[in-house]
Formats: structure tokens, C-alpha cells, sequence
């Protein structure tokens, strides 16, 4: 009788509702698949994007499910268990599955996809790593991001790896903006992440004068954040919302934009898609610097904003500056698209080496050790 092999079992959100983290588990599950192996996949997603205690208690019995599941799973002994680490109480839960899988004599990778517990190193997370062990691989979205968790928790093994490796890749032609008219905002439609911030910017564009358009591309995080951001909006004709934008419909969002904001005041924001988009489509940026944000947007093409400053004085000051100034607005085009192209090829290798480690492609003595940052 042929002995199964090893399983490979991801634990953690999947599309549907479309975020980050859901995301990016979606690509990895895919790369696995196109890899040759076919993961079981265990998914904790909440029914929307709804953040109150009472929705994030919902996904209880789904964790009581999947941990049943997890423990009930044959040819876990030496199989690998990829689990996206969550910003909050939801490590609650992922720590459950951690200790069940090193039971049962599992490898550990923990993908991490938030800041939250870096700006504000906390007990769960500590315990969280210490129980994946020093074995375990822990991927981090940038270099900085690396060195801020083996600083703060001690993680022995890391890997910094961008996710605009699985979904942004260099090969469109990037179009020079010559000149900045169309302002883009695309995200989940929340106040956490920047809505209002943006519509006051463009409040105080449209009172200054500015011949500056904007579309507002994404859906709403609830019926309360829609009603207020359509009331905005009524005295805002300059502000064209779009709806949420994928596929065909969100390249065409990006083409008809010539800059993006990104005003998130999110706690867990780590590495935005929308910005790495933005970038490799050669439209400027600016955003927030939170998580690894002032990693990606170099000052040649872009803006970052201290996070503890008010948002709309410097994007205002920057919108002015681009305005009067349309050869250092394409300047700013092209070195995004440039520094985008940077980031993909830097991250591209070290994805492939840990795929194949993850995969079983490379014997025990071969594994990926990660960086020592």
C-alpha cells in the first residue's frame, strides 16, 4: 500500500468578503495548486466585513468546526500547517490550531499581515510565536516588518517576502501621467480606512481652487459608513463614486486616475495591494505611513504622511505642488513605476525559494531558513 503524503493544510480567511489577508491566502492556496499540491484549505472568514464584537464572535462555531476538522485530517505527522496570523483576538483561535498542529508533528509557517501587534507589541502574540517554536517560518511583508518581529517577539526564522509577488507583476506597460487631473480612492469604504479624510481633502481642494477630479472606488464596510459617505458627497460633485471595482473594471479604474490617496488609519494596515497597483501602473501616491508603507513609497514618488499629522494640510500642499509643477509630476510617475519594478524583483526569488520549501521540494537539510534581518 503507497503511503499518503504529508498534508499541507491552510488555515485562516478566504474570499468571500474580498480583504487583504483573504486575498492573499486565495494566491497562496493558487501558487500551491500550480505548484503541484493540492492544500486542505480551512477557512475562518467572517460573513462580511462587518468588525463588531458580535460578528467577530460569529466565526466561533466555523473555528470549532475547522479545528475538528484539523484534528480528524490524516498524514498531518511531518505535513505543514500555513496559517495567516490576524491582528487582534483572532490569534485566539489560530492559537488552538498552532497547538493542535505541533501535536500532531506538523511544520508551522505564519503568514503575518498586520501591524497591529508590532506598534503595540502585546502578550497573545508572544505566546502565539513561542508555541509555533523556533522551527516555525514566519513570513513578513518587508524587511522592516522581518526586523520588527524578531526585535519585538524573538521569532528565529523570518522571511520577508512582498505580496505584490502574487498579484502585481511587471510585463503592463506602465503609463507615464504627464500631468495629475483624476485623484483615486480605492479601498473597503470604512472610516478606518481613510473615506473621510479623503473627502475632506477634496472638500479642501475644491475650496482652494484646484482643477482636481476624484473617484471613489469600493465597497461599503456597513449601511451606517454609506449613508454618511453619500451625504458627503452631495456637496461634492467633483467626487465621482464608482462602486467596487475587480477585473476589467478596476484596470480601468487605475487608467482613468492619474494619483491615489490612501489616508488609512487602520490598526492592522501592513502592505496595501491598492498602493503596490497604483505604483506599477506608474501613479504617485499618497498615503499614510502605516505598516510598511514608508518602505514602499519612496519620496521621489509619492508622499508619506506621519501618521500622527493631519492628513489633508500636506496631501493639499502636495496636490499644489504636482499642479504647478507637471514635470516633477511625471518624474514622480515614472519613479513609482520604477520603484514598484524594484520591490517585485527583490521579493520575486526569495517566493520561490520559499515555495518550494513549503511544497517539499527541497530535502530537510535544504529547507528555507529564512533572513536573519
Amino acid at each position: 500500500m503507497n503511503k499518503m503524503p504529508p498534508s499541507i493544510v491552510m488555515v485562516g480567511a478566504f474570499p468571500p468578503p474580498v480583504h487583504g489577508m483573504a486575498a492573499v491566502n486565495a494566491a497562496v492556496r493558487d501558487a500551491f495548486q500550480q505548484a503541484g499540491v493540492t492544500a486542505t484549505v480551512i477557512d475562518l472568514a467572517a460573513p462580511s466585513l462587518d468588525r463588531s464584537i458580535t460578528a467577530r464572535l460569529g466565526r466561533l462555531p466555523r473555528v470549532l468546526r475547522g479545528l475538528g476538522r484539523l484534528g480528524r485530517q490524516n498524514a498531518l505527522r511531518g505535513g505543514t500547517l500555513y496559517m495567516s496570523v490576524s491582528g487582534g483576538l483572532g490569534q485566539v483561535y489560530e492559537l488552538a490550531f498552532l497547538l493542535l498542529a505541533r501535536l500532531r508533528g506538523m511544520r508551522v509557517f505564519l503568514h503575518h499581515h498586520s501591524f497591529a501587534y508590532l506598534d503595540r507589541p502585546g502578550l497573545l502574540t508572544r505566546a502565539l510565536v513561542r508555541a509555533a517554536g523556533a522551527d516555525a517560518v514566519h513570513i513578513a511583508l518587508s524587511p522592516g516588518m522581518a526586523d520588527r518581529l524578531q526585535l519585538a517577539y524573538g521569532a528565529v526564522r523570518v522571511m520577508p517576502v512582498s505580496n505584490a509577488v502574487f498579484f502585481v507583476a511587471p510585463g503592463k506597460a506602465s503609463v507615464v501621467r504627464n500631468r495629475l487631473a483624476t485623484i483615486g480612492f480605492l479601498s473597503n469604504i470604512a472610516d478606518e480606512k481613510g473615506i473621510f479624510d479623503f473627502l475632506d481633502l477634496m472638500a479642501a481642494a475644491g475650496s482652494a481652487g484646484l482643477p482636481v477630479h476624484a473617484k471613489l472606488a469600493g465597497p461599503f464596510q456597513d449601511a451606517d459608513t454609506e449613508q454618511a459617505v453619500r451625504a458627503q458627497l452631495e456637496s461634492l460633485p467633483q467626487v465621482e463614486y464608482v462602486g467596487p471595482q475587480y477585473g476589467a473594471a478596476k484596470e480601468a479604474f487605475y487608467a482613468a486616475i492619474d494619483g491615489l490617496a490612501f489616508p488609512s488609519r487602520y490598526v492592522n494596515e501592513a502592505e496595501p495591494l491598492t498602493v503596490h497597483e497604483a505604483m506599477s501602473l506608474g501613479i504617485p501616491v499618497i498615503a499614510y505611513g502605516r505598516g510598511c508603507i514608508p518602505e514602499i513609497v519612496g519620496a521621489d514618488c509619492g508622499l508619506v504622511i506621519d501618521p500622527a499629522a493631519p492628513f489633508v494640510p500636506a496631501a493639499l500642499a502636495k496636490l499644489e505642488s504636482w499642479l504647478a509643477d507637471s514635470a516633477a509630476f511625471q518624474a514622480a510617475s515614472q519613479a513609482a513605476a520604477a520603484c514598484f519594478a524594484k520591490t517585485y524583483d527583490e521579493n520575486t526569488a526569495r517566493w520561490r525559494a520559499l515555495l518550494e520549501d513549503i511544497v517539499g521540494a527541497h530535502s530537510d537539510g535544504e529547507r528555507c531558513q529564512g533572513v536573519e534581518s
